[in-house]
Parts: structure tokens; sequence; C-alpha cells
């Protein structure tokens, strides 16, 4: 046990110059990791889009009637709201 520490010590250590003496071998993995990664991304975050958005296939007039029913009865509120006279609070008496 002690010796397998004192190897992965000493790789550890020897682990930047054998990187460096590599450079070209360890820059050029290091660019398709990246690219592979960005594909990857790329590709689920595509797919995800595709399926946020389901297709509306068929008009549904009685649902479309509904709503235009309730934006009616919505108006009316606020037009009520607007003919009703408040009394003001602050008005000195």
């Amino acid at each position: 046990m002690r010796i397998k520490m004192r190897k992965l010590k000493n790789f550890v250590k020897k682990l930047p110059r054998i990187l460096v003496e590599r450079f070209i071998l360890t820059l050029l993995f290091l660019l398709i990791l990246a690219f592979s990664l960005g594909l990857l991304v790329f590709k689920v975050s595509i797919s995800f889009k595709e399926k946020k958005f389901p297709k509306i296939e068929t008009f549904n007039e009685n649902l479309y009637q509904k709503v235009l029913e309730k934006i009616r009865e919505r108006e009316k509120k606020f037009e009520e709201i607007n003919q009703k006279i408040y009394l003001n609070p602050f008005e000195e008496k």
C-alpha cells in the first residue's frame, strides 16, 4: 500500500512534465474532447426544443367560443367598475 502511494505521488509530480513534453498530443486530445462535449450539449438542447412545442392539429371552435365569452364577461365587469361612483374618503365635509 505504501509503495503504491509513492508511485502515485511520483506520477502526479511528473504529470505536468509529461503533458508538456507531449504538448501537441495533449492539445489535440483536449480539443477533440471539447468539440465532443459541445456537440453533445448542442444535440441535447435541440432535442429539448423539439419536444417543447406540441403541434395543434385541429381548431376547436367550441373552446374558442368559450374563451371569447369569458373575455366579454371580463370586459363587462371592467365597464361596470368604471361606471360606479365611489366616495372619496379624503374629502372634507
